[in-house]
């Protein structure tokens, strides 16, 4: 079952595209939703994910350093293992738990039995957080290229409410 009923998936996808609330609105408007509507249904979302975000935290006995539910993004670090740790929602994969590491029992990512589930999952979060790689980012391995992604998410600008008209 899913995290986000039908209505908050569908804005919370609109959103992490960088669309405010009055432009997901406007796009529905055969639905007759208002930004005001849409705001609510967003902030359930966000309050689920962030819900959820740091129940899986508590559960991996990390110490929260930083929650962006606006962004479905936690970061928090690990003391047992001194690595710092990104928790992520995604749609495909619900929540995703990523610890920061240079490599996997020894193997860099091409020699390792988890590379993958890992490029599917990295690749998701690019996908539906709308994230742009360079082509030098694209080319590091993918531990790298996975605490560029996070740092970028986390760097990320979000849409803000406009009025009707505004600029």
């Amino acid at each position: 079952m899913s995290l986000l009923s039908k209505h908050e998936s569908m804005v919370w996808r609109e959103f992490q595209l960088g669309k405010n609330t009055s432009t997901i609105a406007e796009e529905r408007t055969t639905e007759a939703w208002s930004p005001a509507y849409v705001s609510r249904v967003l902030n359930r979302a966000r309050a689920k994910i962030a819900k959820t975000l740091k129940e899986h935290a508590n559960s991996h006995r990390l110490d929260i350093e930083t929650l962006l539910d606006y962004k479905g993004l936690l970061i928090g670090y690990d003391y047992q293992t001194s690595t710092q740790v990104y928790i992520v929602y995604t749609e495909k994969f619900g929540t995703v738990v990523w610890y920061k590491h240079d490599f996997y029992g020894g193997k860099l990512c091409s020699e390792c039995p988890k590379e993958k589930e890992c490029r599917e999952t990295l690749d998701a979060v690019i996908k539906e957080y709308n994230i742009a790689l360079r082509p030098n980012e694209i080319e590091t391995c993918m531990t790298e290229q996975s605490t560029i992604v996070f740092n970028k998410l986390a760097a990320k600008e979000t849409p803000r409410y406009k009025r009707q008209g505004g600029d």
